[in-house]
């Protein structure tokens, strides 16, 4: 079991959504249980519809990990949801399953995320460098970048980012859609008077490159879900994105990008379906 934390201190629910991933799995519970400062509560896993339904031994981790399972496939959004309903700790925690805390993310949650922010979220770094995964990075960069300490942001990192689990249950938890669903909570939280802060020492280890193919399905996806533009907004959406590409420095990650908002906007300006 975890150490009790000191009077008035948090007790956080990690939450990790995951298919098909009982190694990486494996990983995470092991850095979480190096990195945790007393603080964690429990462990949620809820298991995707994995082919071979995730197992977990429970004592093999100095605190409890509770094993939640969809009989189909549903997505993050709705595996988190579904965590953050089951959740007894009074911070959510969210953590990709191929993601790994850097050692004092737990301390940096904890003097992060106060009474007077809804929610924060992090840095998400790379442990892979593919240029998909270049791609993706040059793009968190470009937009960290905007950012202050503590400021006030409109993103969600789904997979490095705390909430108030009542603040997130009071908005209705993350919108169960494909994509997109991260930045849907920054929208609900707003509307129920929450504000999600940047913090970025909050920091991980990420596998950013899923494949191209992956990535340009979720820019199209991304660009459908998003309100309706008209071509020539979405052309100079266009064009700025490929005035700030790493033309110079990474070619190749810059044409990957430039692709991929051009699926992205010209997925806003179509019709809706």
């Amino acid at each position: 079991m975890s150490t009790t934390p000191p009077d008035g201190g948090k007790q956080v629910s990690v939450v990790v959504a995951t298919y098909n991933r009982p190694t990486d799995v494996d990983l995470l519970l092991t850095a979480i249980a190096a990195c945790d400062t007393g603080i964690v509560h429990e462990v949620i896993l809820v298991d995707d519809a994995s082919d071979t339904p995730l197992r977990v031994e429970d004592t093999a981790h100095p605190f409890p990990v509770r094993l939640l399972r969809h009989e189909r496939r549903r997505g993050a959004a709705a595996g988190r949801n579904l965590a953050g309903q089951e959740a007894t700790g009074d911070v959510l925690a969210f953590l990709d399953d191929d993601a790994r805390p850097l050692p004092d993310w737990f301390a940096v949650l904890d003097a992060a995320l106060t009474h007077e922010r809804a929610a924060i979220t992090g840095r998400v770094l790379p442990f892979d460098s593919s240029v998909v995964s270049r791609a993706r990075q040059y793009r968190y960069e470009f937009r960290y970048a905007q950012q202050s300490p503590g400021s006030e942001v409109t993103f969600f990192a789904g997979g490095n980012s705390a909430v108030w689990t009542k603040e997130f249950l009071a908005a209705g938890g993350f919108p169960d859609v494909v994509t997109a669903s991260d930045n849907g909570l920054v929208e609900r939280l707003a509307e129920s008077g929450g504000r999600v802060h940047f913090a970025p020492g909050l920091r991980v280890a990420h596998r950013n490159s899923k494949g191209a193919g992956i990535a340009l399905r979720e820019a199209w996806r991304a660009g459908r879900l998003a309100p309706r533009s008209t071509p020539a907004a979405a052309l100079r959406r266009f064009a700025a994105s490929a005035r700030t590409q790493p033309w110079s420095d990474d070619p190749a990650a810059a044409g990957l990008n430039v692709g991929l908002q051009a699926a992205n906007s010209l997925a806003t300006a179509l019709p809706a379906a």
